[in-house]
């Protein structure tokens, strides 16, 4: 960035990378669409379907593409109020949207638009379902003549109506042609050719006005009024159009959240590049002929954890093989990349590329699935991956044995002992290594312990020779760090923040739970990078000058922290403060007086992070509308799809105030009322016409007649109306009728945990068990303990689970032990420590030691500077 470039160079670079994101854009990424229009084809008739409270239309169609744009139906008169309620459901009923349109102000009879803006799969059969909304009104239908359209079956309450189908369009968001496509590229290399020639005829003409200039200056010349436009009209969509929110405490949190987020990215732009005086820096402290290297190494460490983290997202089998396989592909060419050029290139490893390049296609072919088989392309994906696992596999032991031929061959010629890499394993080494052993010998037909005694015990063995695994650490951290901004960009992108169901964000997973360990451990690598740089600062200075040295590490520990919040989660908050108080006293005892120093610039960078991160989390994805639902997310109906950026049913300031309250605080708060439909509510939430449409003083229902008052329901009202929902009381009601004994408070608090540790304690033994599971108190099977040291114990017996806390225990001595001798030159060794406090914390009260549970792969590869002992003089 600060290589010095003429203004010509910087205005042609600019102009060509500018031409080649558009490019992009349009192939192979294909971001702009159009919308094209499909119809089952029939004749309007004038037979039509009445919809209201009772009375329900709902419309087979099988998708032709797979993004549902919208939905016009033909409504040819509104009897009874002014809205239209409109879902859509799975093959198996399931409603996977619902949204409701005014009708006030269009021309009847005639087409609606409903928004939907749907992903949905191709060819497969869905629902639509048009119901009332406190309404009544009709729906024109279409005559097919007896003929199955492509659109399926009408139902009228589920009873089947032949020959006819709900008269509307159905509108697919489709990439734009291919031949539209081509005339914009041309379009936009003509462009950029017609820039670069009068750039090069302007200079050529005026040598003397091409200037020198740095890529630090270019940068800033097109990142800022491009970051000033996105802000600015970011900020005026909040106020004064509000279009994300019409609550005057909601608009002013998003536009502080906003002006923050502004500023760390002009900041960002902007600053002058210091060199890290004070404090280690993951990057900034590696020798730059080896950064490609590690820079590789650390993706792979991103995507490790990535596909980990798909593993807990996955409900079935093949799912959680595919991630799996990947994941083991992944650290399998992390440690690849550990050798040199001349150790992957050679005689050997062709010669077994060879053999197992035959063989692998050998083994395919003879497994490979045909078309016609189930989940066949499933199927031979996994085939695929086993083959590229077993030829890396290859690559890394013939590796190793000639690292451990040469190394005994170099103590020879020196007259050292032959088994020298032994005598240096430590004591923490040796633990490890038995439980290894342990978890083979008692596996009970899992394996999984096979697979990570074998993954790290390469990484390990291969790290004790590797010239690098002095920077191991800043690799490690890196790597997670890495991980983290993938997978916030995923989470802006692609994940809906609702304030319902339980209005507990999950970022990337499905339960808050793993997300809790997620952010657990990559808060304890955030910690430790903030703490080394704030402990090593001098005293004296401004903190204008710690934040110009430290300012990416206060902003990542507090986005992290900021979505830790996010998940309402008591496993996260207790996890995290742990090992933030953990850290704080481990590095105070070695540099006194900072505890309140440390604390101070945490509380600083959590508070102004936390508007900026909620902001960005509430209104992003809601722009991009391409929003990521997994099978078992709890985000309700109403925001699925394209929803309105506006719909009461995501996250809002009152929401999440009152959730952690209720949740973390135990503080009981007012209902939620926020009567978003003031034609159906008033302005205190109570409705005004009863579900028929008709005026309460006027009501058919015989509830309104007797006076009743009916508290708005946030299923089928249209209005979000209170904090406690529906399925948070099912949920919980679900929970105290099956294993919860309600006279145990503990019991209550940790959501039946007590009752799984009582279950799985009592079946305890030496050896172990084959299946998984021990059956509560009701009868049912808790799948896992809940508790990482009882499920060790109870799947591979007592003795395992006797020398697994003794490792857990000895990882902690050793992590601080190490920091203490390298905290100097390479503090970022406390990551280690940090990390195991974490694990011991959330492991209390999850299952978290898996060989797919990222942060069982986090906690191994911290493992790896503890192995061995530091060499010495001899």
């Amino acid at each position: 960035m600060r290589q010095i470039i003429s203004r010509k160079t910087a205005i042609t670079i600019t102009t060509i990378l500018l031409a080649f994101v558009a490019i992009l854009s349009i192939f192979p990424l294909r971001m702009w669409t159009n919308v094209k229009e499909y119809s089952a084809g029939g004749d309007y008739t004038q037979d039509s379907g009445v919809v209201n409270y009772e009375y329900t239309l709902m419309q087979k169609f099988v998708t032709q593409y797979d993004r549902l744009s919208s939905v016009d139906v033909y409504v040819s008169e509104m009897i009874n109020g002014r809205y239209i309620g409109v879902s859509v459901y799975d093959e198996n009923a399931n409603e996977i949207l619902k949204t409701f349109v005014d009708t006030d102000g269009h021309n009847l009879p005639g087409f609606i638009n409903v928004p939907l803006e749907l992903n949905l799969e191709v060819g497969k059969e869905y629902y639509i379902g048009l119901k009332g909304c406190r309404s009544k009104y009709i729906v024109g239908l279409e005559d097919l003549s007896g003929e199955a359209g492509y659109a399926g079956s009408l139902y009228y309450n589920w009873e089947e109506i032949l020959g006819r189908h709900i008269y509307a369009r159905y509108n697919y968001r489709m990439p734009v042609s291919k031949s539209v496509s081509l005339c914009a590229i041309l379009v936009i290399a003509l462009v950029c050719f017609i820039i670069l020639a009068i750039t090069e005829i302007f200079y050529k003409k005026f040598p003397d006005k091409n200037a020198l200039s740095t890529g630090e200056s270019v940068l800033r010349v097109v990142a800022n009024p491009i970051a000033a436009v996105c802000f600015g009209a970011l900020m005026i969509m909040v106020f004064p159009l509000r279009v994300f929110d019409l609550r005057v405490a909601d608009i002013i949190f998003y536009e502080i959240g906003l002006i923050i987020t502004a500023g760390m990215v002009f900041y960002g732009i902007n600053h002058k590049v210091v060199s890290h005086k004070f404090g280690i820096s993951f990057w900034n402290g590696i020798n730059e002929k080896n950064r490609i290297v590690y820079a590789l190494q650390m993706l792979m460490i991103a995507l490790a954890i990535w596909h980990a983290s798909d593993y807990m997202n996955g409900l079935y089998d093949i799912y959680h093989t595919l991630s799996e396989r990947r994941m083991v592909i992944c650290l399998l060419l992390l440690i690849i990349l550990t050798f040199t050029f001349t150790d992957v290139f050679n005689v050997f490893n062709l010669l077994w590329l060879i053999v197992s390049g035959i063989g692998a296609i050998s083994y395919y072919r003879a497994n490979v699935l045909g078309p016609d088989e189930k989940e066949f392309d499933l199927h031979n994906m996994a085939l695929k991956y086993l083959s590229i696992i077993v030829i890396l596999s290859g690559f890394i032991v013939i590796n190793l044995i000639r690292s451990l031929v040469s190394s005994v061959a170099r103590n020879i010629r020196s007259n050292k002992k032959v088994f020298n890499t032994c005598r240096r394993i430590s004591a923490f080494g040796c633990i490890l290594i038995l439980l290894f052993a342990m978890l083979i010998i008692f596996r009970n037909t899992r394996t999984w312990g096979i697979s990570l005694a074998l993954i790290f015990g390469g990484l390990y063995f291969r790290l004790y020779y590797w010239n690098g695994k002095k920077d191991w650490y800043k690799i490690l951290s890196g790597g997670l760090m890495l991980n983290f901004a993938i997978s916030l960009g995923y989470s802006l992108l692609h994940r809906y923040f609702p304030g319902y169901v339980s209005g507990r964000f999950g970022f990337i997973f499905h339960t808050v739970t793993v997300t809790a360990e997620y952010l657990t451990f990559m808060g304890a690598v955030a910690t430790v990078m903030l703490a080394i740089k704030v402990v090593a600062f001098p005293k004296g200075l401004h903190f204008t000058e710690l934040f110009k040295t430290a300012w990416k590490e206060i902003i990542l520990f507090g986005w992290i922290m900021a979505y830790a919040i996010f998940t309402v989660s008591r496993t996260a908050y207790v996890a995290i403060c742990a090992v933030i108080l953990a850290v704080i006293l481990v590095v105070v005892s070695q540099y006194k007086r900072q505890f309140f120093r440390i604390i101070a610039v945490m509380l600083v960078s959590v508070i102004v992070c936390f508007p900026a991160a909620f902001t960005l989390q509430r209104i992003i994805p809601t722009m991009v509308t391409q929003p990521v639902f997994y099978v078992i997310d709890d985000a309700d109906a109403n925001i699925r799809g394209g929803a309105s950026w506006d719909n009461p049913n995501f996250m809002c300031v009152e929401r999440f105030i009152n959730l952690f309250g209720l949740k973390i605080l135990g503080i009981e708060a007012d209902d939620y009322f926020y009567p978003v439909d003031t034609y159906n509510y008033d302005e205190k939430g109570q409705p005004v016409l009863d579900n028929y449409g008709y005026p309460i003083e006027n009501s058919v229902e015989e509830y309104y007649q007797q006076g009743a008052i009916l508290l708005p329901q946030p299923v089928g009202d249209y209005l979000v109306a209170n904090g406690f929902t529906h399925a948070e009381y099912l949920m919980l009601m679900d929970t105290l009728n099956g294993y919860v004994d309600e006279d145990n408070r503990l019991d209550v608090i940790s959501n039946g945990r007590i009752t799984i540790f009582n279950s799985y304690l009592k079946d305890i033994n030496v050896f172990g068990h084959e299946a998984m599971g021990a059956e509560l108190p009701n009868g049912e099977i808790a799948v896992h303990a809940h508790n990482t040291y009882i499920q060790v114990a109870y799947d591979n017996g007592i003795i395992t689970g006797v020398v697994f806390v003794l490792l857990i225990l000895a990882a902690l001595i050793s992590g601080a032990g190490m920091y203490k001798k390298n905290k100097e030159k390479n503090p970022l060794t406390l990551i280690s420590f940090a990390i195991t406090i974490g694990f011991v914390v959330a492991g209390m009260t999850e299952w978290v030691f898996h060989l797919c549970n990222p942060m069982t792969v986090a906690l191994m590869l911290s493992f790896a500077g503890m192995i061995f002992k530091e060499k010495t003089n001899e």
